[in-house]
């Protein structure tokens, strides 16, 4: 026990000097804050929450190859195994210091009886679990954090679905509690909105609203799942459009304060995150590889903002490549051709504004390094543009009454409207997608919408909208593709890829045939870390097979 509980010890330290210390300085001991310092613990409980599931050494920088957002050598094939560490560092970062964050904040809030800090503390907490649940399935929860329990027995994940709707309407019962002394409240030590109860209970009825939808196919095992959504979808009171609970990154580099995919990618020595050849199919709408694009010719306006292309349609590549497209260079997933390995470094197409803050595409091309962007762009963890697809899904189920297509139309909107406040946020002088071309593009896809034959049909357009919407928030995208099936993803019998040029270094047009290695079968769940299994006996992989379903929710 002393060597395991030593272990714990290491890891939280190498935790905690990696993460709130980079960004802020919070606090001297922030699993014991004095009342005093509930504003500084605040601050550091968002921050860690937000970096659990972000890029750079956590699972927003493997994950997106999982979604066919990016596609990565380093994950590829769907190769995150129980011993790569931005898995395990995202089950160290959230349980041994996010999350132990935001329940020392509970604890100091409600001893001084400052109720919108527990209520905001128990939305982060609740928030964090959330996704950990999505990740894995069955985890530590009721143990988690007891004093000298070194060896948190696992919850199920239907219960800890339970305990996390109970947990909300507690925090939000805490937002809202007349008799509360509320001696300090937050303004800018909440760095998500500053301090605004009303916002807060709108990201709690959202989050609930996350659960019902997630857990819809399982209702029977949730509690009064169907007087919770009625209740719910009553009060209609979710985020309104720019409510995104986020955490938004600045320009600072001394201490490093811009988004870590930026830092990686722009500063990097080479390129880590390819733009899925998937993605970019779906959004120019081709169907080269993606056969069932249920938006062939519809370019979507988002493309400039989403990715940057450092060459032009004639220009020569660096090196033979693996997938191009005109001026568009990257690597298909499960590549087994010689072009996938090869450096490409100074044109490949880059990660954008939108993502991480890097450059917007003007068009002319020009080198992605330390010179343009600037590192200003959101950790996204539940977005406003959630709400309208989350209500489409209940829609076309069944499990509401309302309009899907107005839905989907409102999602769509909300979505390029949060491009455009990202973008302005980090350059200005970026053009915005105007009113005429976002409802243009509505127009086009909900064509599309009004010649789907039934109801999954639509289902898929609605649920493909959101995973290009969802970018850089792949926790979100691989909850909603295990729950829906959509979109469809490279089938596992598949043996070659197309690229509409050759792979010589000259624009040849193709396409070509890029062999592919055996598709591995799509993972229902992530391996537990390593580092977790060997700390604690309750944990373990064996017997654990990631092809069959393993949360609740995954019928």
């Amino acid at each position: 026990m002393k060597i395991i509980k030593l272990l714990y010890t290491l890891t939280t330290t190498l935790i905690v000097c990696t993460s709130c210390s980079k960004y802020l300085d919070i606090n001297d001991n922030p699993n014991k804050p004095t009342t005093a310092e509930l504003n500084k613990v605040l601050t550091g409980a968002e921050y860690d929450i937000a970096m659990s599931f972000a890029a750079g050494s956590y699972i927003g920088s493997s994950l997106p190859s999982y979604v066919f957002h990016l596609s990565s050598r380093e994950v590829d094939n769907y190769g995150i195994t129980n011993a790569t560490s931005t898995l395990g560092n995202t089950w160290l970062q959230g349980y041994a210091y996010g999350l132990k964050n935001t329940n020392a904040v509970i604890k100091a809030a409600e001893e001084g009886n400052n109720m919108i800090y527990a209520g905001i503390g128990k939305l982060m907490k609740a928030y964090a679990f959330t996704s950990l649940v999505d990740l894995w399935g069955d985890i530590p929860y009721t143990e988690f954090d007891i004093e000298g329990n070194y060896a948190p027995k696992l919850d199920r994940s239907q219960d800890i679905y339970n305990s996390l709707l109970a947990l909300i309407d507690e925090a939000i019962g805490n937002l809202q509690d007349p008799n509360a002394a509320n001696l300090l409240k937050p303004a800018n030590d909440d760095l998500i909105y500053k301090g605004n109860v009303e916002k807060w209970v709108r990201m709690g009825n959202t989050l609930k609203l996350k659960l019902l939808v997630q857990s819809r196919k399982a209702k029977n095992e949730i509690t009064e799942w169907n007087t919770r959504l009625s209740d719910l979808l009553s009060e209609n009171n979710f985020m309104n459009n720019g409510e995104d609970f986020e955490f938004k990154h600045t320009a600072k580099d001394t201490p490093d304060e811009r988004h870590q995919a930026y830092v990686d990618e722009y500063l990097g020595g080479q390129s880590t995150y390819y733009i899925s050849p998937w993605i970019y199919e779906t959004m120019s709408g081709k169907n080269l590889n993606v056969t069932d694009n249920p938006f062939v010719g519809i370019t979507d306006p988002r493309i400039p903002y989403y990715w940057v292309n450092q060459i032009k349609a004639g220009d020569t590549a660096q090196n033979p490549t693996d997938y191009r497209d005109g001026a568009f260079v990257s690597i298909f997933f499960a590549s087994n051709a010689s072009g996938a390995s090869n450096d490409q470094r100074e044109t490949s197409t880059f990660i954008g504004i939108y993502p991480c803050g890097g450059k917007y595409d003007n068009g002319n091309g020009g080198k992605c390094d330390a010179k343009v962007g600037n590192g200003v762009a959101p950790e996204k963890m539940l977005q406003a543009y959630s709400v309208p697809f989350l209500l489409a899904e209940l829609y076309l189920t069944g499990d509401a009454n309302g309009d899907a297509k107005e839905a989907l139309k409102e999602g769509i909107r909300r979505s390029i409207n949060h491009v455009n406040s990202v973008a302005k946020a980090s350059d200005a002088t970026v053009p915005a997608i105007s009113n005429e071309a976002i409802e243009t593009f509505i127009e086009k896809v909900s064509g599309k919408y009004n010649a789907a034959s039934n109801n999954e049909e639509k289902l898929r357009i609605v649920m493909t909208q959101k995973w290009i919407a969802n970018f850089f928030n792949p926790v979100e995208a691989y909850t909603d593709i295990r729950r829906t099936g959509y979109p469809t993803l490279l089938p596992k019998n598949a043996t070659y890829a197309q690229s509409p040029y050759k792979t010589s270094q000259n624009p040849e047009f193709g396409p070509v045939n890029i062999p592919l290695k055996g598709i591995n079968a799509f993972p229902r769940a992530m391996w537990y870390p390593s580092s977790e299994v060997t700390r604690n006996p309750n944990v373990t992989n064996e017997g654990r097979n990631l092809s069959n379903p393993i949360l609740f929710w995954d019928k």
